[in-house]
């Protein structure tokens, strides 16, 4: 296959690769993009010579994924009356900048340590891949959002691996998909290794979709039926959010969604569920809004609590008051029974690292950010299932959401709850893509998921990733329904975390050292 030779077109071609594969996430989940433009990127880099030229293709390859899949991230710039427009062009660049340094870097070692041509550089291009993946998704408090695997996001029985691998261990089997047309392509293979390969690829992929299909016919949802949940989008956009001029009509629309129905308010237990930073202390402790919180709650016939986002403030004993990013439970005499801080806080957003050196303020409007909480926790009220509460995108991080059995906690929570407030990005991708990823960490932990969304997406979703119940994107709606129960027995993936992944990325990396021996 003939490359241009001109430096300018080969940039270019790297940045449309990456860029090509961005249809393949939510909302669209068009996985055949991915395999194009990883198979075209893969095809490129094997003719790239030098490391360092390795390097800057793969960056651009990985900005112009970042950038087509994450522009949607600047427009939380463009709230009216935020400060901070001036860093619109650096938010639409800048994020996807950082992030290619990841591509960058597997990019660079596929090329200093293997040939692309040989199965060898193949394997080791899966394994520097996906190890670079699980990289962004941890190190400087980790961003593993449009992770490859999360293409399948609606294959439902194809997600399911997720069960087992995990989304990184989903990644490293989806590059080896992807990648594959392309390094055959180029392979100095004998037909008998390509036809091998080749059954090996489909025997793999259909067994994954075997297993997903098993799995939804052999699982049912399974509902509680004595418990019933319901997350508030009251669909309040960002510039309304925190008007003073709005607050108490704010309260009064998540209020009115909040009435029981009829039928339900008797017979069932209910947890309302409201989101990220609905409330402020200062609003909570207003005696109007207490007033007609307690007046909502009384009207339930039975146990009734609101899980809510708090904006909480605590006096520091350094005379500077501490702000936290709160979700609480309160019953219906308004007793706080639980409260969790966010601990996964989002940098330059919620806080600014290295604060002593950067002498900037975090787009919240406290002057040092909010104080970080100390990691998952699982709550519980009253006698009903426990759960495990998440705020904005703690949801994104694998194996990261909630408290292992046996860690003090009891046996672990029964059901997530992941509040957020998506306001910020309006009608984009972003919504989409985060209410996909909580889909997956469903399907890892076996948990049900239930989402409120100040607007955005909310809904209830089952501990195989099937949505029983969800709002339509910005739409004012309180999408409630039965508590779905968790799986009797814990997937593979919420015991053991990644070990399926690091399993494959040794032998990825034995196997390849092998055949390089052999030189093949």
């Amino acid at each position: 296959m003939k490359l241009p030779a001109s430096p300018f077109l080969r940039a270019v071609l790297y940045l449309i690769c990456g860029a090509l594969m961005v249809p393949a996430q939510a909302p669209w989940h068009l996985w055949p993009f991915l395999f194009a433009g990883l198979s075209f990127f893969f095809i490129l880099l094997s003719s790239e010579k030098r490391w360092l030229r390795a390097a800057l293709m793969g960056w651009l390859f990985g900005f112009g994924y970042f950038c087509a899949g994450l522009w949607w991230i600047a427009n939380a710039l463009l709230v009216p009356g935020n400060p901070f427009l001036w860093v619109w062009p650096l938010a639409i660049a800048g994020l996807p900048a950082l992030l290619a340094f990841f591509t960058a870097g597997a990019s660079a070692l596929t090329i200093r340590l293997a040939s692309l041509n040989r199965m060898s550089g193949f394997l080791f291009f899966i394994a520097a891949f996906s190890g670079f993946e699980w990289l962004r998704g941890h190190i400087f408090t980790g961003f593993p959002w449009n992770m490859y695997g999360y293409a399948w996001g609606n294959w439902l029985a194809l997600a399911q691996t997720a069960a087992i691998a995990g989304a990184y261990g989903l990644t490293l089997l989806t590059i080896f998909w992807a990648a594959l047309p392309g390094f055959l392509r180029i392979a100095t293979l004998s037909r008998r290794a390509q036809i091998v390969l080749i059954a090996t690829a489909l025997a793999s992929f259909g067994s994954c979709v075997f297993y997903g299909q098993m799995r939804l016919a052999q699982t049912p949802t399974a509902l509680d039926q004595d418990v019933r949940v319901v997350p508030v989008q009251a669909n309040i956009s960002q510039a309304d959010k925190w008007d003073p001029e709005k607050v108490f009509v704010n309260v009064d629309s998540m209020l009115s969604l909040s009435l029981p129905d009829p039928q339900e308010r008797e017979r069932k237990v209910t947890f309302l569920v409201w989101p990220e930073t609905a409330l402020s202390w200062d609003v909570l402790a207003n005696n109007y809004v207490r007033g007609a919180l307690k007046s909502t709650l009384a009207a339930y016939g039975r146990d009734v609590y609101l899980l809510t986002g708090l904006l909480r403030r605590e006096p520091g004993a350094d005379s500077h008051d501490r702000y936290y990013n709160s979700m609480v439970t309160l019953d219906r005499d308004l007793n706080v029974i639980s409260t969790y801080d966010k601990y996964h806080l989002v940098p330059f957003g919620e806080y600014i690292p290295l604060q002593n050196l950067l002498p900037m303020k975090p787009f919240v409007r406290m002057l040092e950010g909010f104080s970080i909480g100390p990691g998952p926790q699982t709550k519980k009220a009253g006698n009903y299932p426990s759960f495990s509460p998440l705020i904005c995108y703690e949801i994104i991080f694998p194996h990261a959401v909630t408290t292992p059995p046996g860690s003090g906690t009891g046996a672990g929570p029964a059901w997530i709850v992941n509040i957020t407030n998506d306001a910020w990005y309006g009608d984009s991708p972003g919504p989409r893509q985060h209410f996909s990823q909580a889909r997956f960490r469903a399907i890892e932990e076996g948990l049900p998921v239930v989402r409120a969304a100040n607007t955005g997406i909310s809904g209830i979703i089952d501990p195989l990733g099937r949505v029983l119940a969800d709002s339509g994107i910005n739409e004012r709606a309180a999408p409630g329904g039965s508590l779905p129960r968790p799986l009797a027995t814990r997937p593979p993936y919420a015991r053991w975390g990644d070990a399926f992944f690091f399993m494959a990325l040794a032998a990825l990396l034995v196997v390849t050292r092998s055949l390089q021996k052999n030189g093949r």
